[in-house]
Order: structure tokens, then C-alpha cells, then sequence
């Protein structure tokens, strides 16, 4: 993953789009597995669009079981201050950052796997270098953009 910071500000970015134009709810392409650090209000604003078809702030809070966490949430996700007519831009690119960590998990975990064969000596230097060439051959395969 590039960087977290990045990643976790494009997913303010996203909700605060939301927020300020519920109805692109609509056309929403993101999986609750997009979104890492903002998991539980994604959560909450579908439902609630789910119910009510807005993201009036009275009504949320009237239904959350926190209303300071709610607002602490809410405020925070407003100071991304995106420009809404990019949202599905700011999906994409979220979708692509996710994509590319998942695939980049997948690299480092066939890495150690390799590693500790030729650690323990079951695979000479050769073998090595020729599975990594393979790995991320695999993994350009594995991780295309759908």
C-alpha cells in the first residue's frame, strides 16, 4: 500500500461525499472491505441510508447509541472537504489502493514462504531467484484491475 495516511483520507473522502450527497449512495461501488479505518461509520451511514434515503444529522443521531462519538465521527469525515462531482474517482482509486495491498500481501507472504525454503536450505539460490521472478509473474496475473 502506498501510504496509510493517504489511503485512510481517501476513505474521509468518500463518506464526506456522502454526507454532503447522500443520494451518490446510489451509486456506490465500495465493499465494507474497502474501507480499513472507517469500517464502522461505513457501516452505520449504509444502514441508516438503507432506512431513511438521507444523512440528516438529527435523525442520526437520534438512532445512534453514541451522538459524541457519532459527531466526532461526522466532523472529522467533513474536514476532508472533497470535491463531490470527483466521487466516483475517489471510489476508484480507493478500490485500486485496496486492491493493490491485498496484492501486496500476497507478494510478502509467498516471499517468507520462499525465504524459509531457502533459509532451511531446501532450495538452492537459483530456485529462489527463479520462484520470486515467479511470484510476482503470479501476482500481476492474480491482481489485475477487474
Amino acid at each position: 500500500m502506498k501510504d496509510i495516511h493517504d489511503y485512510i483520507d481517501l476513505e474521509a473522502t468518500v463518506l464526506s461525499c456522502l454526507l454532503q450527497k447522500p443520494e451518490l449512495m446510489d451509486q456506490c461501488i465500495l465493499e465494507d472491505k474497502h474501507f480499513t479505518k472507517n469500517q464502522r461509520i461505513w457501516k452505520f451511514m449504509k444502514a441508516f441510508y438503507n432506512k431513511f434515503h438521507n444523512f440528516d444529522l438529527n435523525l442520526m443521531c437520534s438512532v445512534a447509541s453514541s451522538k459524541v462519538k457519532l459527531m466526532q465521527y461526522i466532523i472529522g469525515i467533513l474536514e476532508a472537504e472533497p470535491l463531490v462531482s470527483r466521487f466516483d474517482e475517489y471510489q476508484r482509486q480507493l478500490i485500486s489502493l485496496y486492491e493493490e495491498s491485498e496484492k501486496d500481501k500476497w507478494i510478502i507472504n509467498k516471499v517468507y514462504d520462499a525465504t524459509m525454503e531457502l533459509w532451511v536450505r531446501g532450495k538452492t539460490t537459483q530456485e529462489f531467484k527463479n520462484r520470486i521472478e515467479e511470484i510476482y509473474k503470479n501476482a500481476d496475473e492474480l491482481f489485475k484491475n477487474d
